[in-house]
């Protein structure tokens, strides 16, 4: 196994700014439901939150990518909203599907599916949404 093409810049910083926006995510949850937000406002407003922040750190720490003209960053926030939306929508219905069917608690639901997005969200992020990137 070659794991400097695991464990390098990249992936250190997407690690570490993945703990900051997951951190980001569970807190304003939690706030969210203490004040009497349904789970699943709550969990969408977190989501548009979340997703936001994402970007930008993923654009400017991340992948350091850019773009040349406003074109492009269109594009490129374009397709983050596209493979984000996508995850977006796989965190809603499994949150969902975990607290309607399986009975389990919103917030823990909440931790154990962001494990399985982070991951996704990573190889979108890296083959279909950063496609400028410096090193």
């Amino acid at each position: 196994m070659n794991w400097k093409r695991l464990i390098n810049r990249e992936t250190i910083s997407y690690g570490f700014f993945g703990v900051l926006t997951t951190l980001e995510n569970l807190v304003l949850f939690r706030l969210l439901l203490k004040g009497n937000v349904p789970y699943q406002a709550a969990n969408f407003i977190t989501l548009i939150v979340v997703k936001l922040t994402a970007y930008l750190c993923n654009k400017n720490f991340v992948f350091h990518s850019r773009t040349g003209s406003w074109l492009e960053l269109l594009k490129e926030f374009g397709r983050f909203v596209v493979t984000r939306g996508f995850t977006m929508i796989l965190d809603y219905i499994c949150l969902i599907l975990a607290v309607e069917l399986l009975h389990m608690d919103p917030f823990i639901s909440k931790c154990l599916i962001i494990v399985l997005v982070v991951v996704v969200n990573y190889f979108l992020g890296k083959n279909h949404v950063f496609l400028n990137k410096t090193e």
